[in-house]
């Protein structure tokens, strides 16, 4: 997701641009090397969890040196690539998220339940590598598109927490969902950020930066999301709800970002 959501950003920003080649490249190589430095740094508590006791590092088939050195290939490649072939600005965005992610984020997890908001950050950021690739930084539908990934991953990973939140627990990780009996502030945090994900999709359709093809698709897709996060906060049982959630959230997202992909296109 964080490859298609450069790659968009780089098509809305200057349709037609070169270099998409070393943008896709790049950005994947340094996606790659931000997760396997993540699942280098938490090969330990990835064992207690039964959502990833069966990644290679747990089960032995990579060994911890090995696996460092494949994430630190992978993330100076791509920065490296990024550098020389397409702009500084790209390579900077690259190792930002690479350190937020791998580095801040990782290690958050461990002692705040802020982490979440933080990986968040670094979760967004490619939108705005996808922008610099193509040479406009400041291209609206990439600011845009930045603005969603920001808010929309919350909902996304609370209701990844709740639904496994006895593994966070038994990892050690002091998340949200871990300390939630009832789920009730869980499922009030992805409302809020539901609903400032729905303003912050509908504002520039308002304001005139994009057309009604994708003002019209964030604003169903918004409401169709806010449903499922209002009901995660009124069902008696917050599994099925949280479920729900989940699989809304990876259906609205694709689905919002293509719409701003035709809607840039047909702007043309």
């Amino acid at each position: 997701m964080s490859v298609l959501s450069a790659m968009a950003a780089f098509a809305t920003a200057r349709p037609g641009s070169e270099l998409v080649g070393e943008t896709l490249l790049g950005t994947s190589l340094a996606a790659g090397g931000a997760l396997s430095l993540n699942q280098w740094w938490e090969r330990h508590t990835d064992a207690l969890m039964r959502r990833t006791c069966v990644r290679p590092l747990p089960q032995g088939t990579v060994s911890p040196r090995g696996a460092l050195l494949f994430s630190l290939s992978l993330s100076l490649g791509g920065v490296g690539l990024l550098a020389i072939s397409v702009n500084i600005a790209a390579a900077l965005l690259a190792t930002a998220t690479i350190l937020i992610y791998g580095v801040v984020y990782t290690p958050m997890k461990r002692r705040t339940r802020w982490a979440t908001e933080v990986g968040s950050v670094s979760g967004a950021l490619p939108a705005l590598l996808g922008s610099a690739a193509a040479g406009d930084l400041a291209s609206r539908p990439g600011l845009v598109l930045t603005a969603l990934l920001l808010f929309w991953q919350m909902p996304h990973f609370f209701a990844i927490g709740w639904r496994h939140r006895a593994d966070y627990r038994a990892a050690g990780f002091p998340l949200l969902p871990v300390f939630d009996s009832t789920g009730r502030r869980t499922a009030s945090w992805s409302l809020g950020y539901t609903v400032v994900l729905f303003i912050v999709s509908v504002v520039p359709w308002a304001l005139g930066w994009l057309g009604p093809v994708y003002g019209v698709t964030a604003a169903m897709s918004g409401a169709v999301f806010l449903v499922y996060a209002g009901r995660f906060c009124r069902a008696p049982n917050r599994e099925g709800a949280a479920r729900n959630l989940f699989l809304a959230s990876i259906v609205y997202l694709p689905v919002v970002m293509s719409a701003l992909v035709i809607d840039r296109l047909v702007a043309r």
